[in-house]
C-alpha cells in the first residue's frame, strides 16, 4: 500500500513578513514589492524587489554559526526551523534518523561564490574570507538546515529556475510515498544577489521602474516583466501515519505531481503551451481529481507579457473553458527559485481559512487572455479543497502539484 504524503507544517520568511503576516498581507491584496534599498540601483533600468522585512536571523541562529552562514542558509535555517515548530517536531538531542531535507533554490552558492572570487582576486589567497568557502556549493543550505536539526534522512538539493522549490516538494512528496523518509523539510530559500539582479536587468525581463505602474502584475494588461523576490518558504511534509500516530495537524495532502519539460531556448520562458498542459493533467490524473473538482489554480504567472498569456491559454484548456479561480502571488512575492513554494504555502494557509489570495497587481486584465476566474482585489471563496499549484521556469523545466487543503 502506497503511503500518502500529508503536510503538517508550513512556514514564511518574506517580502510581507513571517508566516501569519505573509498570509494576512497577501489575502489583503497586499504587494511585498518595493524600491531596492540593499544595493545600488541609480544606474538600472528596474529599481524594484521583493526584499525581506522584519526578519532577524540573530533570533534564529546563535553568533558563532551565523557567521558562517551566507544569506540563503541563514534564510533556509529560519525558515525549517519555523516549519517544524509549526508542524509540532521539537528538536531533540538525538536528532532524527527518519527526517530529511529537500530544499530547491537558484542562488544558492552564487553570492558567496561571487563574494569569495572578488576578494580572492582583489587581495590574493590569503584575503579570501575563508569561512564563506563553505557556502559557495548549492547544495550548502540544505545541509546547513540537517546539520542544526539534526535531520539524517534523505539530503537533496534541486536548482531549476523558478520550479526549484515546487520540484522540492514533488520529490519530497514521491519519497514520502515510496517509504524512503518519514518527513522531510522542504520548499525553498533565495535571495537578491546585486550581480544577479543587473544580469537580469541587462537581459530586459524585469519589470521597467517607473515606465508603469509600479510592481509585478501578472495577467495585467500594463504587466511589462517579472519583479525578482527573496524569502525563505518551506513545508514539511509526513507520511499520514506517522503524522497521525503522533497526532500532528494535517494541513493538506500533496495527491499528484506533473513533471515534464518543454523545448525552449535556455533563458527563455515556455513558448509552447503543450507542455504546460500535459503537466497539469499529469498531475490531476495521479491525483485522481477531474478539472472540475479543482477549487482555484495558484498560477506561475509573473508579469512577462507572452509568458502569462501562454499560461493562461493552458489553464483555460485543461479546465475546458471553465473560468476556474486563478490567482498568483508573484505580484506580492516577486519571481525566483523560492516563489513556486511560497505559491503552495500560500495555497495551503489560505485555503484552510476557505479562501483564495487575490493576485497583486491585478487590477485590469489583459482583454487578450483566455478568460479565467481571475481572483484579484480580495480574496475570494476557495469552491473545493483541491487546488492545482503550477510552476513553470525559463529553460523549459515544468512542474505542477495537485493539493487538498484540510
Amino acid at each position: 500500500m502506497q503511503r500518502r504524503a500529508a503536510i503538517t507544517g508550513v512556514a514564511a520568511c518574506s517580502s510581507l513578513g513571517q508566516t501569519d503576516a505573509f498570509l494576512d498581507a497577501l489575502l489583503a491584496g497586499h504587494s511585498g514589492i518595493r524600491p531596492i534599498t540593499s544595493f545600488d540601483v541609480s544606474e538600472r533600468r528596474a529599481k524594484q524587489a521583493a526584499e525581506l522585512i522584519d526578519f532577524t536571523p540573530g533570533a534564529f541562529i546563535p553568533p558563532m554559526k551565523l557567521r558562517r552562514m551566507d544569506e540563503v542558509g541563514a534564510l533556509a535555517v529560519a525558515s525549517a526551523r519555523l516549519a517544524l515548530d509549526a508542524a509540532g517536531l521539537p528538536r531533540s538531542d538525538a536528532g532524527y534518523d527518519d527526517v530529511g531535507v529537500v530544499f530547491g533554490t537558484c542562488t544558492c552558492g552564487v553570492h558567496s561564490t561571487g563574494e569569495f572570487l572578488d576578494r580572492l582576486l582583489e587581495l590574493g589567497p590569503t584575503g579570501a574570507p575563508a569561512l564563506l568557502f563553505s557556502n559557495t556549493v548549492g547544495n550548502a543550505a540544505a545541509s546547513l538546515v540537517a546539520l542544526e536539526e539534526k535531520l539524517r534522512g534523505p539530503n537533496t538539493t534541486l536548482s531549476y529556475k523558478e520550479a526549484s522549490g515546487l520540484a522540492a516538494v514533488a520529490l519530497a512528496s514521491d519519497l514520502i510515498r515510496a517509504g524512503k523518509a518519514g518527513a522531510l523539510v522542504t520548499g525553498g530559500a533565495e535571495d537578491i544577489y546585486d550581480l544577479y539582479f543587473q544580469v537580469h536587468d541587462w537581459f530586459g525581463v524585469l519589470s521597467v521602474t517607473g515606465a508603469y505602474p509600479e510592481g509585478a502584475r501578472p495577467f495585467d494588461a500594463t504587466r511589462n516583466g517579472f519583479v525578482m523576490g527573496e524569502g525563505g518558504f518551506v513545508l514539511v511534509v509526513e507520511d499520514l501515519a506517522r503524522a497521525e500516530a503522533r497526532q500532528a495537524a494535517v494541513l493538506g495532502e500533496v495527491l499528484g505531481v506533473g513533471a515534464n519539460a518543454g523545448v525552449t531556448a535556455v533563458n527563455a520562458w515556455p513558448t509552447d503551451s503543450g507542455p504546460l498542459v500535459r503537466c497539469m493533467r499529469m498531475a490531476l490524473d495521479e491525483a485522481g481529481v477531474r478539472p472540475d473538482e479543482v477549487g482555484a489554480v495558484y498560477a506561475a504567472a509573473n508579469g512577462a507579457i507572452d509568458f502569462d498569456r501562454l499560461e493562461a491559454g493552458a489553464i483555460a484548456e485543461v479546465f475546458g473553458g471553465r473560468p476556474v479561480a486563478t490567482t498568483s502571488v508573484k505580484g506580492a512575492v516577486g519571481e525566483g527559485g523560492m516563489a513556486a513554494a511560497a505559491s503552495l504555502v500560500a495555497a495551503v494557509m489560505a485555503g484552510r481559512r476557505g479562501l483564495v489570495a487575490p493576485t497583486a497587481g491585478l487590477a485590469n486584465p489583459d482583454p487578450s487572455l483566455a478568460p479565467l476566474g481571475w481572483v484579484m482585489g480580495a480574496a475570494a471563496p476557495l469552491a473545493s479543497p483541491y487546488v492545482l499549484v503550477n510552476s513553470f521556469a525559463s529553460g523549459g523545466t515544468n512542474y505542477s502539484l495537485v493539493i487538498k487543503v484540510h
